[in-house]
């Protein structure tokens, strides 16, 4: 019934998508042309999917009017989307320059069919072991003469017990938990662990998974430096393009003259690590392998996954029941369950699939429990070295959500933002920037605050002039993070008008799993809702947002927000205040605004541009007025005056 929910909501959401009287242009080929959906303000990518349907009707009174013309969508990018017709008369009917055209677009559902199929095979078999695991005391463990890959995981006491306990099967057929917080080297372990299932188990084949093909292609590149290329398979959808293939990933891949193929089985058989998505290892099943084909199945990306999507590499190893062998493969996933979890758009389901299997298992299950303030190495193991970030930086995600157990052990690119000059504490890389900003709500009910994104320019354009001891600060260097579309939308416009396109601006979600040396966060809340008489600042207090948003700085965060409204929320009091300990939070007056540099993003982009900045720098002025100058020629009215011109706060 949650799989038929998701997918009535999505139905609903592409009508988000349709263009009414759309005049064709841009044509690609004979049967292929381009749509451009950035009138909607909505990024396609973020819904529609290669494989999906457009739908053309021609926008006219006439009785005449031709039928409705159906495409595949082949490619999405960021505001467009290609299409192809299946015959070439259908694309001349669009070529009419005359006619309008209104669009609409349906989703295949193709993941959530996968799913379907998944669970029709899984209660065929008896899978309570799997998903409702017991403990169990006969463990042993054998000795291997291991070479170490990796020597870094070599020195790594928790990352060799996790590989040495995958090599002995002690979960099986429970599945062995990966318990990676941020930087913790959870792909480099699963790669290992791959490598020597492979050097240890020449006989034995492995089914890698994951959510998202970046997360496949970056395990992929990683085990070809290791292992034959002829032995891995890198399994892609019908409808990836070759050309976005990474070129080390080429000659393993599902490809041949640029058109995906599906191996046959013989060839199949060959292959020790087959490597693919969830949904994609669908496919499998239909191969009829024999049940115990894969002794392993390694599931990445893990905590991001529905219960129905883990089920999908499972089904293919699915043993019925009355064989009475059971599940043969050992069973690996690894996540974090304190990052982001699976995206749940029917908010009615949110409470029933928006739990991974990963935390599940680690809440309510007694072999993945901690006991007397440990883990049952047998079944999971919690990777503690964190290499990506600034001890301060990590501070406050330690302290949160993991008993303060890691260790900083980042290399000396996590120091590169020391003493620089922005920092009123140079040995503190972290800035908590007040603005006092009022937050807008456009027409798509989005919201965003454009005292913020200046301050965001302001923070950017010191940053690109600026070299940390010896490394000169890159676009690829910086990271933008807002929860908002809105916000996303005015700060990327304004950074292309400064020439500075290909710095990385999205949400939460976007940066999960990445890392940048700077990470500036816009919060753009400047009110407060109530719900049952309590005040709270809506989704930017989610604990997950909040923790992943914080750990993707490797060397210097700059927050940027109101923390009158921000310190509302428990979490974010806690930050305002260890930044203010630490010197490292900045008055809205002490907004490092220069003259010079005003000017020159003036004269940028003309009357425009300079319209926004001109009405900024009389905000600032205001600001200052109102912080510095008046309270002291009249501290008494200082509070209300504050109150009337920048708060735009419920009573």
């Amino acid at each position: 019934m949650c799989l038929y929910l998701i997918q009535f909501e999505l139905d609903l959401e592409m009508k988000k998508y349709t263009l009414l009287n759309y005049a064709i242009e841009e044509y690609n080929s004979e049967k292929s042309f381009t749509i451009n959906l950035a009138s909607l303000n909505i990024e396609p990518s973020k819904l529609i999917r290669p494989g999906d349907i457009a739908i053309f009707c021609e926008n006219t009174n006439k009785a005449h009017a031709s039928k409705p013309i159906g495409a595949k969508i082949i490619n999405v990018l960021k505001n467009e989307v290609t299409v192809k017709f299946f015959h070439s008369k259908q694309a001349e009917i669009l070529r009419d320059k005359e006619k309008r055209f209104n669009i609409s677009f349906q989703s295949k559902h193709w993941p959530l069919r996968c799913c379907h199929y998944a669970l029709m095979i899984m209660s065929e078999c008896n899978w309570r072991e799997i998903i409702y695991p017991q403990l169990k005391t006969n463990c042993t463990d054998m000795e291997f003469d291991i070479e170490w890959i990796n020597t870094n995981i070599k020195k790594n006491k928790r990352q060799k017990q996790a590989v040495m306990k995958i090599l002995n099967n002690t979960a099986r057929p429970a599945p062995y938990i990966i318990f990676g917080p941020p930087g913790t080297g959870k792909t480099a372990t699963l790669v290992e662990a791959i490598c020597q299932i492979v050097r240890q188990y020449p006989m034995k084949n492995i089914l890698v998974c994951t959510l998202s093909n970046t997360a496949a292609d970056e395990i992929a590149k990683r085990l070809i430096k290791n292992i034959p290329i002829n032995l891995i398979y890198r399994m892609y959808a019908p409808s990836r393009e070759w050309l976005s293939v990474d070129k080390e990933i080429r000659p393993c891949a599902n490809f041949v003259e640029d058109t995906t193929i599906f191996l046959s089985k013989d060839v199949l058989l060959q292959k020790k690590i087959i490597i693919s998505t969830l949904s994609s290892s669908i496919r499998l099943i239909d191969e009829n392998f024999r049940k115990n084909h894969f002794s392993y199945i390694i599931i990445d990306e893990a905590s991001q996954a529905t219960e129905p999507d883990m089920l999908i590499p499972l089904a293919v190893t699915n043993q019925a029941e009355d064989e009475g062998i059971g599940f043969q493969a050992q069973i690996v996933i690894a996540g974090d369950p304190y990052q982001l979890g699976p995206v749940i758009r029917c908010r009615r389901i949110e409470r029933l699939l928006g739990r991974s299997m990963l935390e599940r298992l680690m809440n309510d299950c007694d072999p993945y429990k901690m006991q007397d303030g440990k883990y049952n190495p047998n079944y999971i193991t919690k990777l503690i070295k964190n290499y990506r970030s600034h001890g301060n930086l990590l501070y406050m995600s330690n302290k949160l959500f993991y008993n303060d157990e890691l260790k900083v052990c980042g290399g000396a690119d996590t120091q590169m933002a020391l003493n620089w000059s922005q920092l009123s504490n140079k040995k503190f890389p972290m800035i908590f920037q007040e603005v006092l900003g009022t937050e807008q709500r456009c027409e798509s009910l989005s919201v965003y605050n454009t005292a913020e994104v200046l301050s965001v320019l302001v923070y950017v354009d010191i940053l690109m002039n600026t070299q940390f001891k010896t490394h000169a600060i890159t676009q690829q260097d910086i990271g933008i993070i807002t929860p908002f579309t809105r916000q996303q939308l005015h700060i990327k416009y304004h950074l292309a008008a400064m020439n500075y396109k290909d710095i990385t601006v999205g949400t939460v979600e976007t940066f999960q799993g990445q890392e940048r040396n700077v990470i500036i966060l816009s919060t753009v809340r400047s009110k407060l809702f109530k719900h049952d008489s309590e005040e709270h600042i809506g989704f930017l207090s989610n604990p997950k947002r909040f923790n992943v948003a914080l750990t993707r700085a490797k060397a210097l965060t700059i927050i940027i927000g109101d923390p009158n409204i921000l310190c509302k929320d428990e979490r974010w009091k806690l930050l305002w205040d260890y930044c203010k300990e630490h010197n490292g939070y900045v008055p809205f007056q002490r907004l490092p605004l220069k003259k010079n540099h005003l000017l020159g993003v003036m004269r940028l982009k003309g009357w425009r541009y300079g319209v926004f900045v001109g009405g900024f720098v009389g905000f600032f002025g205001l600001c200052c007025y109102a912080t510095m100058i008046r309270p002291m020629l009249n501290p008494e009215p200082y509070k209300r005056f504050r109150e009337r011109a920048f708060s735009d706060r419920p009573s």
